[in-house]
């Protein structure tokens, strides 16, 4: 009885395990062309949503994005925003996204 109660809880935890999604981290930083830290507003967008972040001191993360392909622009606190930018965020872990301002 006890082997059986033993495989049906591998089979049941394998089971909660294919459904649990571990998106990924995204942190980004945003650069003039100097090289110095610029503030503003990051969208990703794409199929897995939008998501936004403001930057502070030219960094700041975004959590739990679904792995794909994304639109990423970047909205300087004054000025223009970019050109959209095609990423691709991995489906779990880190992602590092670096900006260039205008």
């Amino acid at each position: 009885m006890s082997r059986i109660a033993a495989v049906l809880v591998c089979v049941l935890s394998l089971l909660f395990a294919t459904q649990v999604r571990a998106d990924a981290v995204v942190h980004v930083k945003v650069r003039s062309a100097d090289n110095k830290p610029v503030d503003g507003r990051v969208e990703l967008s794409g199929p897995g949503g939008t998501f936004t972040c403001t930057t502070s001191q030219g960094s700041c993360t975004m959590r739990s994005v679904p792995g794909g392909r994304y639109l990423a622009v970047f909205k300087p606190a004054s000025g223009s925003a970019t050109a959209p930018k095609k990423v691709m965020i991995p489906p779990d872990g880190k992602a590092d996204l670096h900006i260039a301002a205008k």
